[in-house]
């Protein structure tokens, strides 16, 4: 009986002095979780936008215009506006105006001057995250300011067309280049001359985005 009492006491002993020993190990700590990675923003050109625009047009009065005043050329700076939608397939629509004073003129036996022009057009494009390329088309108008006999001006109707690629610099800010073709009806004056213009458009533009 003291045998068995005493290796009762042993193992007693021993359960204590592991459990004493289990203790004092370092306990083991589940590796923290991963931090989820955020994704990256993707630019969106949703939204109204204003901005400046300006250029250089040259090209052809029409009728016989041409022999009257020969072939314009000159540069124009104005005023832009419109509006963005992006669709969920990265394609863009909107609408965009314009207004520009210009002095885009010729002179031969008489002289003009297209001194206003302003367009209406829609826009198609593609978005591949901060640039923009994209077509354009709708309607064109000037003033012209002729001399022929007799000095008077006139408001041409018309319409243009064109593409063009604007890039975001930052979120609010983008740039762009174009170019358009841009047809005004002929006008008849009392001299006998009829005049309307074949133009060829390059600008470049500056937009904040609201």
């Amino acid at each position: 009986m003291k045998i068995l009492a005493r290796m009762g006491i042993v193992a007693s002993a021993l359960i204590i002095t592991s459990a004493t020993f289990a203790a004092d190990l370092p306990a083991k700590k589940q590796a923290p979780a991963a931090m989820p990675m955020a994704a990256p923003r993707v630019f969106s050109w949703n939204g109204v936008y204003g901005g400046f625009n300006g250029g250089f047009g040259s090209g052809n009065f029409t009728s016989n215009g041409r022999s009257a005043f020969g072939n314009p050329s000159g540069g124009l700076i104005g005023f832009t506006g419109g509006y963005n939608y992006q669709m969920p397939n990265n394609w863009v629509v909107g609408i965009e105006g314009d207004i520009d004073m210009g002095n885009i003129k010729a002179s031969g036996t008489g002289s003009s001057e297209l001194r206003y022009m302003n367009t209406f057009r829609g826009r198609l494009g593609y978005a591949t995250d901060r640039i923009l390329p994209y077509v354009t088309a709708g309607y064109a108008g000037g003033t012209t300011h002729d001399d022929i006999g007799s000095t008077t001006d006139n408001y041409h109707n018309g319409w243009t067309a064109g593409a063009g690629i604007e890039m975001a610099i930052t979120d609010s800010w983008s740039i762009k280049g174009e170019g358009l073709y841009v047809r005004l009806e002929d006008k008849s004056y009392s001299s006998g001359v009829t005049s309307g213009a074949d133009l060829g458009i390059a600008r470049i533009g500056l937009n904040y985005r609201f």
